[in-house]
């Protein structure tokens, strides 16, 4: 049978099935990877392979080889999970993900990296806005690289838009720019979260002006939390929830608050649209943003669900 006659993949070349077409190349590439990678975690639990083996010297280098990835031993219905049979495709997808976490390499400290792209304050930049952080890229920002967007109370929030975080050495946020969240991978919505903060302090400033609160352009804590006191109620959120509960909307999350803002008005409330508009027509302006821009962003889930799902393959692609 001249069909079976067929020498150990190992020494397949491209050209061997280059008549197959594109596929069969791609195929033999990353079956030759998937085994690598089982070669060298069964050389490291003691399981050498041979230039050549037996068929039981195989399986028990594989065996060895195979511990080395990370899957459940159960599908996503709770059926027994038999490793051995699993398709070969389906050990390259787990194959990508152990090479894609061996190169993220070692944990970031987080503070670490943030003294490391700390700039000295120099004497020529203003007091407000005098602490920098420089990237991986070269460039200047606002913040370090491993900044996360936080997510604070809406009267805690007004205090960082407006007084920063000294001790963190962040400046405030008010005078913050979407090119700041710029090349910042661990703030995966940073521009929107900004454009969405910009435009609820800025109703709340307007707010707290008109009741003849100063906003100044540096302000200290408690200043700021009287403004926030007297500017909220401009957010026109419901003081009770559906089911009834009282809300404390100076406590509440901001992002809760931006969602829930102007809600008073199917209670018959008293927003006002227009400062509504005019803020974000400010906040937009402030931040140098472009209705063009906004309308790039795509969609997201609430920065508050962190919940996470499990990622799990497919049934199908396993033999059981």
């Amino acid at each position: 049978d001249y069909q079976n006659r067929i020498s150990p993949m190992k020494y397949f070349q491209n050209t061997d099935v280059s008549f197959l077409g594109k596929r069969a190349r791609m195929n033999l590439n990353e079956v030759k990877n998937l085994m690598a990678t089982i070669d060298e975690e069964a050389t490291r639990k003691g399981k050498v392979p041979a230039p050549t083996m037996t068929l039981n010297q195989a399986a028990a280098c594989f065996q060895a080889g195979v511990t080395g990835f990370k899957f459940s031993a159960t599908t996503p219905t709770g059926k027994s999970r038999n490793i051995m049979r699993l398709k070969w495709s389906t050990l390259t997808k787990y194959n990508k993900q152990h090479e894609v976490k061996a190169e993220e390499g070692p944990a970031i400290d987080p503070e670490e990296k943030a003294r490391q792209e700390f700039v000295e304050i120099s004497p020529d930049d203003p007091p407000h806005d005098n602490m920098w952080y420089e990237h991986d890229d070269g460039v200047k920002r606002r913040v370090p690289s491993t900044y996360k967007f936080p997510m604070l109370g809406l009267e805690d929030m007004y205090v960082m838009w407006h007084c920063g975080q000294e001790e963190a050495k962040i400046a405030p946020m008010k005078i913050f720019q979407s090119t700041d969240f710029q090349g910042s991978p661990m703030v995966k919505r940073g521009k929107t979260n900004l454009s969405e903060v910009r435009t609820i302090m800025t109703l709340i400033d307007l707010a707290a002006a008109k009741k003849g609160m100063k906003i100044k352009p540096i302000m200290t804590e408690s200043e700021a939390r009287e403004c926030c006191r007297e500017g909220h109620t401009a957010l026109n959120i419901p003081v009770s929830s559906k089911e009834g509960k009282s809300r404390d909307i100076l406590k509440m999350k901001w992002s809760s608050a931006s969602r829930l803002k102007n809600k008073g008005d199917d209670d018959g409330g008293d927003g006002d649209g227009d400062a509504d508009d005019t803020a974000e027509a400010e906040a937009k302006k402030a931040g140098g943003e472009s209705d063009a821009e906004e309308a790039e962003v795509e969609p997201e889930a609430d920065p508050e669900d962190d919940t996470l799902a499990d990622l799990e393959l497919p049934e199908a692609e396993v033999d059981v």
